[in-house]
């Protein structure tokens, strides 16, 4: 069942754990940039794929440098070139990103939402079959025929957004509920209209929750977006024409958009022409069969009837699609499917008819799947009693709804969760295009926070000779701290163009998905928070095994970090700053200090596969290497597990063996 990269890495995994440490003793010890080799071509390929290495000004490699490693490991050992074309069939856009720790050994069932997750749709063709049908039923509602000129651009909004009903805006939040970025209908709104509007009294601080407002938690409610903020500045320009108000054009717009997707105004285009509305994806049959090889259970949940499902999922698998699952739920009316323990479930009968079933214990169940495996309705238990779960933290759920497939299924059940983000490819993509950008933004930061320091130094020597009575010495710092402070407000002024330039080269509107200017946004928040794991597209799955661990990167709080840049900081009386250096721990156990591993942005974090720096130490010797060999076996543990144990960043974990071998 496995592919070619597949065998390769586990048959590799099983080498590293059976061979003798002394054949790593026995080899020569090489440089920095060409670690000790084990003489195996897997474990070189992974050693250059995966280690990221330290440049000679110390800075960091960044994961999508990785292709090109890759590359260079090849023309330097030519007979790795065969496996380094395998591994760069995984771009780092595609790489699956932990927030949790997940060890797939413990799942037993891996449940797939359709829409928007099995089923990639194309957004130029399939939303505009919602927006024109929307607008040909607010037609019918009363507006007015200019409407009908309307157009839907797929990329003018972005998840995460919150639209403010009762005002006719939308919103981009950061983490604190802080609104960084406002429109009204299609007007940007100036900060201090913004911030009057909602940096107001605790009292009436909004909480920016229903039923005022409606989070854009799925890809469907772009085109809900693009409506809505159309029509509120149609209004705001014809207020004759358009008298409803803002909260019932907003109702209005989602009752629209609904009945598109019951009157079959979507379905019988996409019937007709399923290849022009929905992307093909060949990984989808290898990813599913990948995971039953696994020994998973697969099932489908989703809100759509079996109707539109067999349409998508026979395009998507063929004419015998439900044999790649164990059991295929559908209009389950989620998040009420995961909320009310009450709701009956049907079976659905090959001709679409259904039946009434007894749920009462196991054999019920039993005797439900010999008769068929697809149902309709339900509820969570009825879910759990099929797939004979004993706890929700047993099942992996896949989807792309914010609200419905991930926040309510993680806090009300406990299930293991991954969410699809279709924009990470982008976003990782211009990530690394705008990294002179990002770098600019660091540097000027920097700068202000060594003029903030020296500000407060003086105004501190300020008060003192102002106590002392030397009036004429604190009056001459005087102009020196005006001076300062203007630097202060100049850089300020610079950082904010630097950093709206770095949006803007993500999104010319919203910027950056996962950040609201410095902090992470709202929608990164809840990304962080309910996705377990999160990828751009259902089919990364099949660069992992099926029981692969996901470790999460250690959470580093400001004071953490605090004492991590204690050691790099220089001296008061250093004529010159430091040299740039990884910043270092105390000693670990064993009395070896290990590179400090800041916590990455959002969006940017380190998958398994990309160990922190190795300690800079120039001369190479038989522990660094065995270092590099942990932090080797670090990367190939996604693949199995089972076969070694995973050391963390900082060489603390313990091994199968019981202890890290790269200490002493």
């Amino acid at each position: 069942v496995m592919d070619k990269r597949n065998r390769m890495l586990l048959a590799t995994a099983h080498l590293l754990t059976t061979l003798p440490v002394a054949l790593a003793l026995s080899q020569p010890a090489r440089t920095a940039a060409h670690p000790i080799s084990l003489s195996l071509s897997p474990i070189r390929v992974h050693r250059y794929f995966a280690v990221a290495t330290a440049a000679s000004d110390g800075s960091r490699r960044t994961p999508f440098r990785r292709t090109r490693q890759v590359r260079a490991a090849a023309e330097v050992d030519p007979d790795i070139a065969d496996i380094a074309d395998v591994l760069q069939e995984c771009p780092p856009g595609r790489d699956v990103f932990c927030n949790r720790a997940l060890n797939m050994r413990q799942i037993q069932a891996v449940g797939f939402d359709m829409d928007y997750t099995l089923a990639e749709y194309i957004p130029e063709t399939f939303d505009l079959l919602a927006f024109d049908g929307a607008l040909i039923k607010l037609r019918g509602m009363g507006y007015p025929k200019a409407i009908e000129t309307f157009k839907y651009d797929p990329y003018a909004y972005q998840r995460g957004l919150v639209i403010d009903k009762r005002r006719g805006n939308l919103l981009k939040l950061d983490r604190h509920k802080y609104v960084k970025v406002a429109y009204h209908g299609l007007n940007r709104m100036s900060a201090d209209e913004r911030k009057a509007m909602y940096a107001q009294s605790f009292e009436r601080q909004p909480q920016f929750t229903p039923p005022d407002f409606a989070s854009m938690d799925t890809s469907f409610l772009a085109v809900d977006a693009s409506l809505y903020a159309q029509l509120v500045t149609y209004k705001d320009e014809n207020p004759d024409e358009v008298p409803q108000s803002y909260e019932l054009i907003y109702k209005q717009v989602r009752r629209a958009v609904d009945l598109c997707h019951c009157d079959g105004a979507i379905k019988d285009a996409v019937a007709v022409q399923p290849g022009k509305y929905i992307r093909y994806t060949p990984e989808l049959p290898r990813m599913l069969t990948q995971l039953r090889a696994g020994g998973k259970q697969l099932f489908v949940l989703t809100n759509s009837l079996y109707d539109y499902t067999d349409l998508v999922m026979t395009y998507l698998l063929g004419e015998e699609w439900i044999e790649f699952f164990d059991m295929v739920v559908c209009g389950a009316r989620k998040p009420g499917f995961l909320l009310d323990p009450y709701l009956p479930i049907f079976q659905v009968r090959q001709d679409g008819s259904l039946v009434n079933v007894e749920m009462g214990g196991a054999k019920h169940a039993d005797a439900a799947l010999e008769i068929g495996r697809v149902f309709q309705g339900g509820n969570w238990n009825h879910l759990h009693s099929l797939l004979k779960l004993s706890t929700g933290s047993d099942l992996l759920y896949v989807g792309d709804h914010m609200y419905s497939d991930i926040l309510r299924s993680k806090r009300t059940l406990g299930w293991r969760t991954l969410l699809i983000v279709p924009e990470l490819e982008e976003e990782m993509g211009c990530a690394a295009q705008a990294e002179e950008l990002q770098e600019a933004v660091d540097e000027s930061r920097a700068t202000r926070a060594e003029i903030e320091a020296e500000y407060t130094s003086k105004m501190m020597a300020k008060l003192r000779l102002e106590e002392e009575g030397a009036a004429a010495a604190a009056a001459a710092l005087e102009s020196e701290l005006g001076r300062l402070h203007a630097e202060q407000v100049e850089l300020t002024a610079e950082i904010n163009r630097a950093m709206s330039a770095y949006h803007d080269a993500f999104h010319p509107q919203w910027g950056r998905l996962f950040k609201a200017g410095h902090q992470n946004s709202r929608w990164a928040q809840q990304v962080e928070d309910y996705a377990c794991i999160y990828t751009s597209r259902v089919t990364n799955l099949v660069h992992v095994a099926p029981d692969v661990s996901f470790h999460a990167l250690s959470d580093l709080m400001p004071h953490d970090r605090a004492s991590c840049d204690a050691t790099e900081r220089p001296t008061a009386t250093s004529a010159a700053p430091a040299p740039a250096t990884p910043l270092r721990r105390r000693p670990a156990r064993g009395g070896r200090s290990t590179p400090c591993s800041p916590r990455l942005p959002l969006g940017e974090s380190r998958a398994l596969d990309e160990p922190p720096l190795p300690s800079p130490d120039p001369a190479p010797d038989v522990s660094r290497g065995l270092a590099f060999d942990c932090e080797c076996a670090l990367a190939i543990a996604q693949i199995k597990p089972s076969c070694l144990g995973v050391c963390n960043g900082d060489h603390q974990g313990e091994s199968m063996g019981g202890g890290c071998p790269a200490r002493p």
